[in-house]
């Protein structure tokens, strides 16, 4: 079992992270998610026992990372922070590697994008209905994390890699189909994908206004199922939000400003600046749940 001091200690780095991070205190945020993290590394040997526990405080933190710097306009720095915080790849949580790589997409870099998740699919090997850790992702000292992840977590990954990165981003969807065709996935998911595939280069190669529609349906498909998952954002929102014991809405608009304690210290803020930030929160925990704006 964790410590109950240690993990108390650590759940409460992480609600203050995520405290800075409603009031848009970004560097405060990077900060400290980032110290929390490195703690959280220092101590995996007596963490690593309580699995579960471990896994939700690896992506909490994650997740106040990549939108600390997302809101710092250090987006593109994404990929290479989660290298650089996490170590090695396979500690990297399934839904922050996601996220993080959907944020830095949307802000119009691809910088490492490709090479992490080709990284990614060499460390995992389909065996007995789900993906294990190969050998090749582990380091020299060995890793407590995460040993195995099922298949729709592992498709979620295949997805944005195959629609997002190689046919959106490459623009290659020969490429991208050759690559469904030889990676390691169940049959009937295999299927599926070049279905769609096909179908999307079909409407490609045929160069009709149907095309056109078709794009412009995913978009708002794609709009409708971010919009669709606000409910499920907001139930992780209200979680990390300790700015006031009483959740009214309609008063975040109001001209008085919020008295926030985070810590030791004392800040007053804007509640109309609150309400932007839980924007930018429901929208980047969405993202955690849908990709659909880069796989469609």
């Amino acid at each position: 079992m964790i410590p109950n001091m240690e993990a108390t200690e650590i759940w409460g780095e992480i609600d203050r992270s995520e405290s800075y991070l409603v009031c848009s205190m970004y560097q405060e945020a990077e900060s400290l998610s980032s110290s929390t993290l490195k703690k959280l590394f220092g101590n995996i040997d007596v963490l690593s026992e309580e699995e579960e526990a471990l896994d939700d405080m690896l992506e909490s933190a994650g997740m106040v990372l990549i939108q600390s710097l997302h809101g710092l306009s250090r987006t593109v720095e994404i990929v290479n922070e989660l290298r650089d915080v996490f170590g090695e790849i396979a500690a990297i949580p399934v839904q922050v590697l996601l996220t993080g790589i959907c944020l830095q997409i949307s802000n119009g870099s691809y910088s490492g994008v490709r090479e992490i998740l080709e990284e990614f699919f060499s460390i995992w090997v389909y065996k007995d209905n789900h993906y294990i850790l190969n050998d090749v992702g582990l380091s020299a000292k060995g890793f407590h994390g995460k040993l195995q992840l099922d298949i729709d977590e592992y498709m979620e990954v295949v997805e944005l890699y195959a629609f997002g990165v190689l046919a959106k981003v490459s623009d290659d969807m020969g490429l991208a189909i050759s690559w469904v065709e030889k990676a390691a996935l169940p049959e009937e998911r295999r299927q599926g994908l070049l279905r769609r595939l096909h179908s999307l280069l079909s409407l490609k190669t045929a160069n009709v206004p149907e095309a056109t529609s078709f794009e412009e349906d995913s978009k708002d498909s794609s709009y409708a199922l971010v919009n669709n998952n606000k409910s499920m954002a907001t139930e992780k929102i209200d979680s990390v939000l300790k700015l006031s014991k009483q959740h009214e809405p309609s008063s975040l608009w109001s001209s008085h400003p919020l008295s926030v304690k985070l810590g030791n210290t004392q800040f007053s803020i804007s509640k109309g600046k609150v309400a932007i930030s839980l924007v930018g929160l429901i929208i980047c925990y969405a993202l955690k749940r849908k990709r659909a704006a880069f796989i469609q």
